[in-house]
């Protein structure tokens, strides 16, 4: 069973939901999507601890599109990376309603 499913939650911003530990090949298939999607994403990490996503956040964190992240408590500054033209803005929020809310505004 995949650790991650990936939902529309309305034009423009697909839902990440994160439950479990990544395989070598959820990894690469995550890696994938990020290079290739162009639209916003929330990240839900309801069901999962901040242990097993800082150390992945912070690795796809150059490639990830547009991002909303909420649910498992996460240290903010796992988010910092040096300015680059390139990268697009990644936030954490306490709540999915926060999150929805600064996405819809970006």
């Amino acid at each position: 069973m995949a650790t991650f499913t990936l939902t529309l939650v309305e034009k423009g911003i697909l839902r990440c939901k994160h439950a479990g530990v990544f395989s070598p090949d959820e990894i690469q298939a995550l890696a994938h999507f990020f290079d290739d999607y162009r639209g916003k994403l929330l990240i839900d990490l309801t069901d999962t601890t901040s242990a097993e996503c800082a150390r992945h956040i912070h690795q796809f964190r150059p490639m990830m599109p547009t991002t909303a992240i909420f649910g498992a408590g996460l240290d903010p500054k796992i988010l910092d990376i040096a300015a680059s033209y390139y990268t697009h803005d990644v936030k954490y929020f306490q709540t999915e309603t926060e999150a929805l809310t600064w996405l819809r505004n970006q």
